[in-house]
């Protein structure tokens, strides 16, 4: 009978297949979940041409070995699993393949993240839950993934999801993903479920990323009630992990081209700070500042001076730092250059908006895909001179101020959250205008909310 992906897993010989078996495998264990997957729209990011890939000769990516056309999410989610494989079978090189020299991911921190998730890996049935999880994750991404939740719903309504990780949880409550599930032990099944629960609300790549605020951390309370918190977190925490290894699959499959050396740092510096919060030992504001800490601390050592996140300026840099996958001394000061350059009541409305915690300090506004708008500004601009580059990120900068919307701290009142979409500019920052005027979105303003 032929092996299955379940077999390899549990007959421990992930590390010896070959990664084109990997990928034929895991679809036919996974056919039906990953074929979802082909209707998620084109990923915002890119420039348009054909995703880099190293399977067969052919140097194809997983989708194109698969379908014979490329698919985003596909490309992203295979990756994700071979990122795993590529871990567990210490090929140092092929996870790091095509990460830009400057900050690659070095062997040590490899070897670091491998001592941090290897011991869990000794149980397949672990691995199998993370495997899961990695597969269904973006299911909630296809927009007929809404149609079947409705047809299973007595209502018949069907809604639209802005979050595509609220539409994944609907889709556990109706039993569309009780095949994948099955798979697992009733523990881990009920570990997986609980993280795309808590997933739902809770976004950590938002934290190290500086593009949430600590009330958007307390989603992660609902792991202290859970019998098993410390496993049911970490396959989460690892889940996460890898999406974000594979996260630039769309465009370069051949590699975890985004699980760079200070995203690692940040993710290894999280895992335990995240995890005192579950077990009471830090508060969600303490649990922020450590991370925003860590994050000043890494650019530090590259020669930038150490910023505090106790400070409100200081808070709003680092925050604009992580938000910009900032890594080196260099686009640090052009950040800060930027930054400073403000007029003082933009930047002071930029600081403001920036040190709202959304607990009971008023209304706090995370810019959902800030992170992509810098990153996407950065690779138009990735040949620009300095000062072009201080110019456009200034530029951005005020764009947030005006997305803010006014946001700011207002001690003893009612904490709440609110979440602007900044995509449609993203669309700006690729056009020839933009080239042609740097200071294009001086004069933009998000469309109003429905």
């Amino acid at each position: 009978m032929a092996r299955t992906f379940t077999d390899i897993l549990f007959r421990k010989e992930l590390a010896s297949i070959r990664d084109e078996e990997l990928v034929q495998l895991l679809y036919a264990d996974f056919g039906p979940e990953i074929d979802h997957l082909k209707g998620v729209p084109r990923a915002v990011e890119g420039d348009g041409n054909p995703p880099k890939g190293n399977l067969t000769e052919n140097g194809f990516s997983p989708s194109r070995l698969l379908f014979g056309e490329d698919f985003d999410e596909v490309n992203r989610t295979i990756t994700n699993v071979r990122a795993v494989k590529w871990l567990f079978a210490n090929e140092y090189e092929a996870f790091t393949a095509n990460q830009p020299a400057v900050v690659k991911l070095s062997p040590k921190t490899f070897q670091e993240l491998r001592e941090r998730v290897l011991p869990s890996w000794e149980d397949p049935d672990y691995l199998l839950a993370l495997i899961v999880a990695l597969v269904v994750g973006d299911m909630g991404k296809d927009p007929h993934l809404a149609g079947e939740i409705a047809a299973r719903q007595s209502t018949g309504d069907k809604h639209d999801h802005e979050n595509h990780d609220e539409c994944l949880a609907e889709a556990v409550e109706c039993g569309i993903l009780d095949k994948p599930l099955s798979r697992l032990s009733d523990a881990r099944r009920e570990e997986v479920v609980l993280g795309i629960n808590v997933g739902a609300t809770l976004n950590i790549p938002q934290l190290t990323q500086g593009e949430n605020v600590p009330g958007s951390l307390q989603p992660l309370l609902r792991f202290r009630g859970h019998r098993a918190h410390g496993e049911a977190f970490n396959i989460k925490y690892q889940e996460i992990i890898f999406d974000v290894s594979g996260a630039g699959g769309h465009l370069d499959s051949r590699g975890a081209t985004r699980m760079i050396e200070p995203v690692c740092q940040s993710f290894l510096q999280a895992w335990p700070i995240l995890s005192d919060v579950i077990t009471n030992e830090r508060s969600l504001r303490e649990a922020y500042d450590a991370v925003l800490q860590n994050r000043g601390e890494l650019i530090a050592e590259k020669g930038f001076p150490l910023l505090s996140p106790t400070d409100p300026s200081h808070r709003a840099l680092l925050r604009l730092f992580a938000m910009g996958r900032v890594a080196d001394q260099a686009t640090a000061e052009q950040f800060q250059d930027a930054f400073q350059g403000l007029s003082d009541t933009t930047r002071e409305a930029l600081i403001n908006g920036m040190n709202v915690d959304g607990i009971n300090d008023g209304n706090a506004v995370v810019l959902y895909y800030m992170p992509a708008l810098f990153a996407e500004t950065l690779r138009v601009l990735r040949t620009a001179s300095s000062e072009d580059r201080v110019i456009a990120l200034q530029s951005l900068m005020g764009f947030m101020v005006r997305s803010f919307d006014g946001s700011k701290p207002q001690p003893d009142q009612l904490g709440s959250i609110k979440e602007r979409n900044v995509s449609p500019a993203v669309d700006l920052v690729r056009s020839q205008a933009f080239h042609d005027n740097l200071r294009l979105l001086d004069d933009y303003t998000l469309p109003e909310e429905s």
